[in-house]
């Protein structure tokens, strides 16, 4: 009796679990081009906080300990330490302590979403005057001016990678993003702007609300003001979990912010527990990602500190260790030379924040064309191509007047290049012709 059992000899791991794009977005979020980009944002993002911190906090402002709690964040230069921290004499000391592991300075993919988020959502605080909620609005523009230019960058990288597995460079990378950088900048502002509109009959409402004839008409109205505040919810709801996507968009269709904005709604409402899943599996590669990096960057720092120790010996590094962590002011020469070391360990500490800025929005991407695919069934490497078209193309048919099909000639609105090619009938078609005629 034969055997008719068949055997399984391929697997299409790409066509069966597609999620996992996700895993190649580390090696992505490391390469030259990206951190160079992510680093530059990272640097260029506490620029703009510090300018809305000398407009805007200031005399009494400065008493709030809520609000300085956000200035000391949002001023802080990427992957530089805590001032609160403890001095570790050697650099990094293994096994390093877990919660400096998992909550470092610098943050993870987790915290840097939420660096980006926290500034429009303290512009909700109902405890901020006008002044603190000017500093939020200018800090918050900046920073989505920032990264609306270099996530774009990056999210044009990562669709090109991983949805047509080609090589975007960073000159074509960094055009691209100037040339949508209104698209970026506008998206999310779309739903805020929305939240605006909704708000101001509420406005009105609450200068009415003065009076205590205003709140018996508030009383009245209330239905219509919370049928209202449904409306703001839905709208910052989807821009919550949906704004990330907003970059992918216009990095993968080449579109413009109004399709960024209805298809970032449209795959976070319609598809929530996909969402769900590929969030809380993005999470948790970008957090050991994380761990990988921000140990590597700590371990270079502390080899350096231990290689030099061998010359300085422990005393002297010691007290080059508590200078370089700001315990107290040294002038002169050794100043200098402090101050070089807090440089250079800090601009290794920012790459490797960068990287965390990189990884977020590889991941970002990864997750819109999983969403993408999903939702409209369209497949991973249908990425958008600027001015793409075929190199080579068959030159248009005319039958002749035997209805034999030939080379067309060129008309008189082709390119200059072709008025001199004459094209005639092939040789087949001038034997069957002369042999017509001898019939």
């Amino acid at each position: 009796m034969s055997d008719d059992r068949g055997s399984l000899r391929n697997v299409s791991w790409h066509d069966l679990c597609p999620w996992l794009i996700i895993f190649r977005t580390f090696a992505l979020a490391i390469s030259f081009p990206l951190l160079l980009l992510a680093t530059a944002g990272a640097l260029l993002t506490p620029v703009g906080w510090r300018c809305s911190e000398l407009l805007f906090v200031r005399g009494d402002v400065r008493n709030d300990a809520a609000l300085l709690q956000f200035v000391e964040y949002n001023r802080r230069w990427p992957g530089a330490r805590d001032g609160n921290s403890e001095t570790v004499p050697y650099g990094v000391t293994f096994p390093y302590p877990i919660d400096k592991v998992f909550f470092p300075v610098a943050g993870d993919s987790t915290a840097v979403f939420q660096r980006l988020v926290q500034p429009f959502q303290q512009l909700f605080n109902l405890q901020w005057t006008l002044a603190k909620f000017a500093y939020f609005l200018l800090g918050g523009l900046w920073t989505l001016l920032v990264w609306a230019f270099f996530g774009g960058a990056i999210t044009r990288v990562a669709a090109m990678h991983l949805g047509r597995e080609e090589r975007e460079g960073l000159v074509g990378a960094v055009k691209y993003a100037a040339h949508k950088l209104g698209a970026y900048f506008a998206a999310p502002l779309y739903p805020l702007l929305g939240v605006v509109l909704i708000a101001v009959p509420m406005f009105f409402l609450g200068l009415l609300m003065r009076l205590d004839f205003g709140v018996v008409v508030a009383g009245v109205l209330w239905l219509l003001v919370l049928l209202g505040g449904f409306l703001m919810a839905l709208l910052l709801t989807g821009l919550l979990f949906g704004w990330p996507l907003m970059w992918g968009t216009i990095s993968s269709e080449g579109s413009d912010a109004f399709d960024a904005l209805s298809r970032s709604y449209a795959y976070t409402y319609q598809r929530p527990l996909h969402y769900l899943f590929y969030a809380l599996l993005a999470v948790t590669f970008g957090a050991v990602g994380w761990l990988v990096v921000y140990l590597f960057s700590e371990a270079v720092i502390h080899l350096c500190y231990w290689g030099v120790s061998w010359g300085t010996g422990h005393e002297r590094l010691a007290e080059l260790l508590i200078a370089a962590e700001g315990s107290r002011d040294i002038d002169g020469m050794l100043g200098a030379g402090i101050f070089l070391l807090q440089l250079f360990n800090g601009l290794v500490r920012a790459i490797a924040a960068g990287f965390a800025f990189s990884f977020f929005w590889c991941l970002a991407t990864a997750i819109y064309l999983l969403l993408r695919r999903d939702v409209d069934q369209t497949e991973l490497d249908e990425v958008f191509v600027e001015d793409e078209q075929e190199p080579f193309g068959l030159p248009p048919l005319k039958p002749d007047k035997a209805g034999v099909p030939g080379v067309a000639e060129p008309s008189a609105s082709s390119d200059s290049d072709n008025e001199d090619i004459v094209l005639e009938d092939p040789p087949a078609t001038k034997r069957n012709d002369s042999d017509e005629r001898g019939a």
